[in-house]
């Protein structure tokens, strides 16, 4: 077991560490924030190693940490909004009686992509121009979007909501993930 480990390990070394600066370069991007781009690859590759049994040799490596990347984004995002709601809750006593944000988080998970578009919270849990770039983004690939990265649903489970073949999800969100990239690459804005 322990020299599988270790094969596994040295396997993911060689193949994903030529790959840091690529990624990198993709996390500050996402992040316009040299620290938080450092941070974002670390997490991308200790999640990557972890679950890089999982990964099907000869397939694109790059490809599939850049999804992981993406995905530790999305989560930390998504985090950091529910961590700020969380602190301004609890530190305001009028505001004894509000709901609390992660039973919110899962109600959100729970709707269907139209409804997690429209609801109020969620679009107040966002800054403008995050929320501008939803609002402006084609229904098809927003609604694959948010059912993938708030909904936390599989491609499958998208298909399946959707009525959708497996590729046009999946065609979907990169679209969906390329969209808003290009918005946010010709302006000063962080997502944080």
């Amino acid at each position: 077991m322990q020299n599988e480990t270790n094969t596994l390990r040295a396997q993911f070394e060689l193949q994903a560490l030529p790959l840091m600066q690529e990624l990198f370069g993709q996390a500050y991007h996402l992040t316009r924030n040299r620290a938080d781009a450092e941070d974002l690859v670390q997490e991308t590759y200790i999640r990557g190693l972890r679950k890089f049994a999982q990964f099907e040799q000869g397939t694109n490596l790059k490809a599939w940490l850049s999804r992981i990347l993406f995905n530790q984004f999305i989560n930390d995002y998504r985090r950091s909004k529910r961590r700020v709601a969380e602190v301004y809750v609890e530190g305001v006593d009028q505001m004894i009686g509000q709901e609390d944000p992660v039973v919110e988080a899962y109600e959100l998970s729970t709707m269907n992509a139209t409804e997690i578009a429209k609801d109020q919270s969620f679009l107040e849990s966002l800054d403008e121009e995050l929320k501008g770039g939803l609002e402006e983004m084609d229904g098809r690939y927003r609604d694959v979007l948010l059912l993938n990265t708030v909904g936390n649903l599989s491609y499958r489970d998208i298909a399946k909501k959707l009525k959708l073949p497996i590729g046009t999800v999946m065609s979907r969100l990169h679209r969906a993930k390329t969209f808003l990239r290009e918005r946010f690459s010709t302006r000063e804005v962080s997502l944080a």
